[in-house]
This record gives C-alpha cells, structure tokens and sequence, in this order.
C-alpha cells in the first residue's frame, strides 16, 4: 500500500515581514490621503466663513462710514424752519492702525436730523462709530444690532486723501490728512490669514475697500469721541 504525502507549505517570517510592510504602507498611505482631505475641507471651510464673515463687515462699514457728518442741532427755541448748528466732527484715523495695540483705530459721527413738519418736534440723533481691533479681530461698534467682526486679520492699513474746495467751487483730491478739507477719501486694506496649525500656513487674502466720507480727516492715535 501506498501513501501519498502531502506538502504542507507554511509561510516563512521573511513573507510575514514582507506583507506587515505592505499593509503597513497601504495604511500610511490611506491616512496621508485622509489627512490631505481632512486639510483642504478645513481651509476651504476656513475661506467660506471669513467671505460670509467680509460680506456682512464691509456692507456695514460702507453704510456707516457714508453716512459720517458733523454734530448737527437744530437751533433752540425756533419753531418754523430752525437752522442747524454744525459742530466739526472729523473722521478719527489712526495714524499706524497695523501696529496699534487692542482699541479704536477709526471713529467717527454720524447726526440723524428729523423735521416735524406738524409741530415743533424737531429731532436730532448721535451715533458714535468706531472700527476697534481685538488681536485678529476687527469690530465695528455703534448703532444697533450684532456688531459685524471680521477675524483673521494679520494686517491692516489705512490709504487717507483729502477732498477740499477750490476757489471756482471745484473739488480737489490730494493725498494725505488735510485739516480745511470737505471730505475724505479712505481705503482700507486687510490681510487675512488662517490660524496657526492650517495646512497652507502661508495663505494670505488681501482685501481693499474705498469709502468716500463727507467729514474731513484727522489724525489721532486714540481715536475717540
């Protein structure tokens, strides 16, 4: 009687090392994948609310900011038509607003005149606007509601001209803070960049805003009033 063997063939440490090695790099891999994934829903998320955040700040700044005027009061005791009395109140800019520490670096005026056309109830309302910085975050404080803030912000800088009247009533724009001006001309521009620890650490958003001001400039390193 015959008997046939079998061979049992068993797995040898070297093909058991060589194939934790291979599983090994497989979930490397599969994790580096995640992680770049994982990364780059970060930051895009990180983008989309720093846009839905910008939207909001600069909508209200430039309604703010374009409404700035002088303190303006009806004249006491006149009832039919009272002239106003106009008290100067520049817009308030600091003069290095990416080196200024937490406070104001903008503040200005804003009077709201009402005639009572049926009576004597004439009205004047004063709000107070500012732009204040809180380490990263810019927030726009006055009026009513939620304050906008924008975070992020790694620099800021302020690009100020003056609008003054010439002899024939024209306007004239020149660059700088001038005390006899009409008006001012001044753009804001902002660097915005992740936190620390986002992938693409090296990520600057730079935005730039131009706002036309009917209140002439002035230059102060505690902007207030």
């Amino acid at each position: 009687m015959r008997f046939r063997l079998r061979n049992k063939r068993a797995f040898t440490i070297i093909e058991i090392v060589v194939s934790i090695l291979v599983f090994s790099g497989f979930v490397l891999a599969v994790m580096f994948l995640y992680r770049r994934s994982s990364d780059s829903f970060k930051i895009t998320a990180w983008k989309q609310e720093r846009a839905t955040q910008a939207d909001i700040f600069w909508a209200q700044a430039r309604k703010a900011l374009e409404e700035a005027t002088d303190r303006l009061e009806f004249v006491p005791g006149v009832i039919n038509n009272p002239p106003l009395l106009k008290e100067p109140r520049p817009v308030k800019i600091h003069p290095s607003p990416g080196a200024a520490p937490d406070g104001n670096i903008l503040a200005w005026n804003v009077s709201r005149t009402t005639y009572d056309m049926a009576g004597s109830n004439h009205t004047s309302v004063h709000n107070i606007y500012s732009i204040a910085k809180q380490k990263r975050r810019l927030i726009i404080n006055g009026g009513s509601g939620r304050a906008p803030v924008l975070d992020d912000v790694v620099a800021i800088e302020f690009i100020v001209s003056s609008v003054t009247k010439t002899s024939n009533n024209a306007e004239e724009i020149t660059a700088g803070i001038n005390p006899a001006a009409v008006g001012t001309l001044l753009e804001i521009s902002v660097t915005l960049a992740p936190p620390d620890g986002y992938i693409a650490g090296d990520l600057k958003i730079p935005i730039s805003h131009k706002f036309r001001l009917n209140v002439a400039p002035f230059s102060d390193s505690a902007p207030t009033y």
